[in-house]
């Protein structure tokens, strides 16, 4: 039974100390978008709603470096706010772990209070 929980470990997004991870891959994004297949994505859709649980919380979009990487999130900021989700809720910061990765951080501000 316990060598059957293991894997199971790995299928849920990080989550520590009130933060909630989850990463979209540049293959994931690259489909063609409309506002139901944006929706669709796991990544998107699982962060919005860790983001939505947390009143106060901010989204922080961790992106690759350079004008791709600048560029893919901002087109991923942009869908957010047109799908609801309020700019002042987004934080963008460059420096993604992987080149093709998008890490989607749920934070609490410093104290857990906006």
């Amino acid at each position: 039974m316990k060598n059957l929980l293991i894997p199971l470990l790995f299928c849920v997004p990080a989550v520590t100390a009130g933060e909630a991870r989850f990463t979209l891959s540049a293959g994931e994004w690259a489909v063609p978008r409309d506002a139901d297949a944006v929706r669709a994505m796991p990544a998107l859709r699982e962060a919005v709603q860790a983001l939505d649980a947390q009143p106060g919380a901010r989204l922080r979009l961790r992106y690759p470096g350079g004008d791709e990487g600048t560029v893919w999130v901002n087109e991923v900021r942009a869908w957010l706010v047109s799908l609801g989700v309020s700019s002042a809720r987004l934080e963008l910061v460059p420096g993604a772990a992987r080149g093709d990765v998008l890490a989607l951080e749920v934070v609490m501000p410093p104290g857990g209070r906006p």
